[in-house]
């Protein structure tokens, strides 16, 4: 059976504090600022637990050696997240 309830988290990504909003029944992850304005959603077709050990590896990584979010997240770079330190 496949869960309804999201899974939410807050975080601090290269200095802005967002909201992960994960649903597992349609595999979609939410990104919002602190005001709520959705910065980027896409799919995330593993576990929350996956998408929690992925943040925690990269926050514990060397911003030289981190993994592109665009890779990660498979989204294209939207010029009005340049700003909120999505894009490299």
């Amino acid at each position: 059976m496949l869960a309804t309830k999201s899974c939410t988290a807050t975080c601090v990504i290269d200095g802005i504090a967002v909201t992960l909003t994960f649903f597992p029944d349609t595999e979609i992850l939410r990104i919002t600022d602190s005001t709520g304005s959705r910065l980027r959603e896409t799919r995330w077709c593993a576990s929350w637990q996956s998408l929690v050990a992925t943040f925690r590896e990269l926050s514990e990584t060397p911003v030289e050696d981190r993994a592109d979010p665009d890779v990660l997240f498979g989204s294209p770079v939207r010029p009005h997240l340049t700003s909120a330190g999505f894009a490299s």
